[in-house]
């Protein structure tokens, strides 16, 4: 019978393989925060412009802006599943003990794998976009209202969307690394694989999700540069979790 390490066991893993290593990872992590940043800024500049103007003068924003905005955040989207599967490798490096350098975030970059971690980010982008689009639907109608009757379908609309997009997108939590682990598979497997893996641990990845945020609130007091630390050990707890999800504890089944 598989036998999952617990939560803390998880984070105390975590903690030790980031023993020594919280250098690299934390200018990993800076590098991919920094370059996300630059992107939305770049592309949000003219319509926090725009809405500046907007304040003073009374009138209506740019939707040119908006419009260049909402790229910018498509452009992210897919820069941060780069990203997102380089620090996957770097921090599986790290857990296995190997050799590892803070350069490591931008091997998703390199020629083998931009297609597939391209193709892998686009299908959580997909996804994202579809279960979103019945909420942009009610929210547009009820911003033309502003009544309580259409508020209620906005509200449960956005609870639906949510119950279909979570455990969809916590089996896709894992597809960078079984692509890391199985570099031959195609897009396609590798979903496969991820949904079939995750099966019966959803709630263990979705409950150490949420076990965070009273981390993530304290880090708001440092106004964000808590975040430099705390990003290193979550990216780290979950690479333990998958490490864990794909070599489970043995315990003996008991003879009758």
């Amino acid at each position: 019978m598989d036998q999952y390490a617990k939560r803390y066991e998880l984070k105390d893993k975590a903690k030790d393989a980031l023993s020594g290593n919280y250098g690299t990872l934390i200018l990993g992590s800076f590098l991919f925060s920094l370059i996300i940043f630059l992107v939305l800024f770049l592309f949000g500049f003219g319509l926090f412009l725009s809405l500046l103007a907007s304040l003073y003068t009374g009138g209506a924003y740019s939707v040119g802006a908006l419009r260049i905005f909402q790229v910018g955040l498509i452009i992210a989207h897919l820069l941060s599943g780069f990203l997102g599967f380089g620090t996957a490798y770097l921090c599986l490096k790290l857990a296995c003990g190997q050799p590892a350098y803070y350069t490591d975030v931008f091997y998703g970059f390199q020629r083998q794998n931009l297609l597939k971690t391209l193709l892998l980010t686009a299908i959580r982008l997909a996804l994202c976009r579809i279960c979103s689009l019945p909420f942009q639907y009610f929210t547009d109608a009820w911003q033309e209202t502003h009544g309580i009757s259409s508020l209620w379908p906005t509200l449960l609309v956005c609870l639906a969307g949510c119950c279909i997009y979570v455990p969809l997108a916590l089996a896709l939590d894992i597809t960078y690394f079984l692509l890391l682990d199985f570099p031959d598979k195609n897009a396609a497997g590798i979903v496969s694989d991820s949904f079939r893996l995750i099966k019966g641990s959803r709630r263990r990845l979705f409950l150490l999700q949420l076990s965070f945020i009273p981390l993530r609130l304290l880090s708001l007091l440092t106004l964000g540069v808590g975040e430099l630390w705390l990003e290193p050990y979550i990216h780290m707890t979950y690479t333990i979790f998958y490490l864990d999800l794909i070599n489970p504890k043995k315990t003996p089944t008991p003879s009758c």
